[in-house]
């Protein structure tokens, strides 16, 4: 016979999905962030990182400038991380 999930089987398999794929995502833009420091920037692998990564991290560039650095990104990353953090110890 067929069993049914129940909601928290569902629900846990959702959450694990969404930590994979924020996990995932924090790396990608480990990846973006240090090559834009390269002469890579001008490649079209650096430009597919950049039509992924530029939606989030715009939300944060111009936010927090100190002394003409701009701290928007890292704060956008360690916002990303701790979502990370929090759904990932949910699921224990």
């Amino acid at each position: 016979m067929l069993e049914f999930l129940s909601t928290t089987d569902v629900l846990g398999a959702f959450l694990f999905g969404v930590y994979q794929v924020l996990r995932i995502y924090v790396y990608i833009l480990f990846i973006f962030i240090l090559l834009s420091w390269t002469p890579l920037v001008n490649s079209k692998f650096y430009g597919y990182l950049r039509m992924i990564c530029d939606p989030y991290l715009n939300l944060f560039k111009g936010k927090l400038i100190f002394s003409n650095m701009d701290f928007g990104t890292l704060f956008g990353i360690i916002i990303l991380q701790v979502l990370v953090y929090f759904i990932g110890n949910s699921l224990i």
